[in-house]
């Protein structure tokens, strides 16, 4: 913990995706039950919270500029009649009023926020003013694999809606047979993921490696925004943070090896409180700087402080690896429940989620990926009942 945490809450343990077990799927089935999952995996720190004390609002809106419209030109004032001379030469024929050429919104500086770093003025990371990217899962609510007409309705959505990258926390239920295909289609890129759990399925397992290989074989390389190789795979007591990076030098070895640019970065992403804690050992591996914050699981933080927190959470973190966080630093997941319990001054409801959405959107978005495009119904709910209520599409602007 940095000397300047003392004013932050305690993170407590948030949400965390876990790859359910659908009974058929789109490309390759497994017939095993969903393993209901719990989100406080991990014990709760042992620090008492602290009273979030959100910082003081920022001189200027951080709210998207709308696209520029020319001013109309004022009318000269009626000019009096001036006398009529003896010889009036006749008047030069004028040239035809130039119409004014429109100046596009993404040529104004403040419509176009970007996140700072070298690896975000590159073309791998696209933003569209305080949009950058949507987290995306092709599983329906009961767990089976969505159809290829249910993916492709959802991802010309997330086109439609204005992101430019999707987020896929694994390979597999159809994400190279439907996903994929269709956000080539829309020009959409894509964060893919690695996951990796317990039980013989962690680093350097037939399980990472066959996802690894799916991405080498079938990944459109120029539409790779950044490979995530785990999530919060130590806070969920997963992998340790030796093997953790050695795994990620070893993907990142591999993708090369199989001609991906060196310019796609490799990297992890864990909750604030678990960077501080192990994350130190992952920062000479990891290309660029991803953090998970979720601001609901600090009970202090009402919806309305949402983005402020984010921010605060975001800039905390990325004291960790000072190096990686220099060349990019990006929330890899960020939301609010709808539904379920509230926590303290966390309301779980969606007025609630509707503004906690719009202020991480104007705060943050243009450097986060946002969780989730839907609700999980497959997910077991938790111990607060909000892990199944995440999905935001529908009070995004």
């Amino acid at each position: 913990m940095n000397a300047n945490s003392s004013t932050v809450p305690s993170i407590i343990a948030n949400s965390t995706y876990i790859v359910p077990q659908p009974t058929t799927s789109c490309t390759e089935e497994k017939n095993t039950p969903i393993v209901p999952s719990s989100i406080y995996v991990k014990p709760t720190p042992s620090k008492p919270a602290e009273v979030y004390t959100p910082p003081a609002p920022p001189k200027e809106s951080s709210k998207a500029v709308p696209a520029y419209t020319p001013a109309p030109v004022p009318s000269k004032p009626a000019e009096k009649p001036q006398p009529v001379p003896a010889y009036t030469p006749a008047p030069a024929p004028s040239k035809p009023a130039e119409k004014p050429k429109p100046v596009p919104a993404s040529s104004k500086a403040a419509d176009k926020p970007k996140p700072t770093g070298g690896y975000s003025s590159g073309d791998r990371i696209v933003v569209n003013g305080h949009k950058w990217a949507i987290t995306y899962t092709p599983y329906a609510n009961d767990g089976q694999c969505k159809s290829e007409g249910a993916i492709k309705s959802d991802i010309k959505k997330i086109h439609d809606m204005g992101f430019t990258t999707i987020r896929s926390y694994s390979t597999d239920c159809g994400v190279f047979q439907y996903v994929v295909p269709e956000c080539q289609k829309y020009g959409l890129k894509v964060i893919y993921g690695i996951f990796l759990e317990g039980a013989g399925k962690g680093t350097f397992s037939d399980y990472a490696n066959q996802q690894l290989e799916e991405i080498k074989n079938k990944a459109p390389k120029d539409s790779v925004s950044m490979v995530i190789v785990g999530n919060e795979c130590m806070f969920n007591n997963n992998c340790q943070a030796t093997e953790l990076a050695s795994y990620i030098d070893y993907v990142r070895k591999e993708l090369q090896g199989a001609g991906f640019p060196s310019d796609i970065a490799i990297t992890t992403t864990e909750p604030v409180n678990v960077w501080e804690e192990k994350g130190a050992a992952l920062c000479d591996h990891i290309d660029v700087f991803a953090v998970q914050v979720h601001p609901y699981f600090t009970s202090s933080v009402s919806a309305d402080m949402a983005g402020d927190f984010a921010k605060q959470q975001l800039e905390q973190a990325k004291k960790v690896c000072p190096g990686a966080a220099a060349k990019g630093a990006y929330i890899t997941e960020i939301g609010w429940p709808a539904g379920g319990n509230d926590n303290g001054a966390a309301k779980a409801n969606p007025e609630a989620q509707k503004v906690a959405m719009k202020t991480i959107q104007d705060t943050v978005g243009y450097e986060s990926c946002l969780f989730s495009f839907q609700d999980d119904g497959w997910k077991h709910p938790g111990e607060l009942g909000v892990e199944q209520h995440f999905g935001c599409a529908d009070v995004l602007y």
